[in-house]
């Protein structure tokens, strides 16, 4: 339990902050495609013989390079593009595993995930994550943000590859730890109620923190209770949206000023 805290609490530091952004450039269908690409990312580590964590973070990055790179030179949407590379990493993914059927066995922890089964690896990834959101965020923030307001700059492209790196490996190394399910709802939910409770980009990104950091310690708090007993994943999940359906039905009464 004080393993899965502390994996928690540094999961949060990295998904929160990475999820401002998220939501701010209408990315939130981003980490549904890198976190599927695992299908593929085991099934090539089988066939070739490849270790599977650099398997699967080698081709999640491709995946966030390649949608950063469509949404720069095309002239289709952000969602478009995610979407369009979404269905293309599923069906390479189902066709490598149709040719290695073993590889099904080990795709269910990838998906579902169980905090409560990290280990010191583990952590010690998350921990270099968390570091790696530090010194990310303090030198591109503002660049990232200016891409928001000008997306076409040209002078800001390298940031977006950046970013488009940086949130693959978010995904991809929590992803390995805790599943697709807990971390797509860890970058977008605490984020969101960041939007509805702030007015600036600064508050936005304190209170996707806190929220975090909180939705994430009580949900497996809520988890080991004999009255709840409910998976420790989906107690985390259910606790971020009550707090956004709290948050929204503050400002519907408290509107901003």
């Amino acid at each position: 339990m004080r393993r899965s805290a502390v994996a928690m609490a540094l999961l949060c530091l990295s998904t929160s902050s990475a999820g401002v952004m998220v939501v701010n450039r209408r990315l939130a269908f981003f980490p549904d495609a890198v976190g599927h690409s695992v299908f593929a990312g085991v099934a090539i580590a089988l066939l070739f013989s490849l270790n599977v964590q650099a398997s699967v973070l080698g081709l999640s990055v491709l995946i966030g390079l390649t949608i950063t790179f469509l949404s720069l030179r095309s002239h289709l949407a952000s969602d478009t593009v995610i979407g369009l590379v979404f269905s293309g990493a599923v069906a390479l993914g189902l066709a490598l595993v149709s040719r290695e059927p073993q590889a099904t066995a080990g795709l269910s922890r990838f998906f579902l995930g169980d905090v409560l089964t990290v280990d010191d690896y583990q952590i010690l990834a998350l921990a270099g994550l968390a570091g790696l959101s530090f010194v990310f965020h303090f030198f591109l923030t503002n660049r990232l943000t200016l891409s928001c307001v000008i997306p076409r700059a040209k002078k800001n492209a390298w940031a977006d590859y950046l970013f488009g790196a940086y949130l693959a490996l978010v995904v991809a190394i929590s992803v390995q730890a805790v599943g697709v399910l807990l971390v797509t709802a860890l970058l977008i939910a605490p984020a969101a109620t960041g939007r509805v409770l702030s007015v600036s980009l600064k508050g936005m990104f304190w209170v996707a923190l806190a929220t975090g950091a909180l939705a994430g310690q009580i949900g497996l708090w809520a988890s080991f209770q004999p009255a709840i007993d409910a998976a420790s994943g989906a107690s985390v999940v259910l606790v971020n949206v009550l707090i956004f359906c709290l948050a929204t039905g503050y400002r519907r009464f408290f509107p901003a000023r």
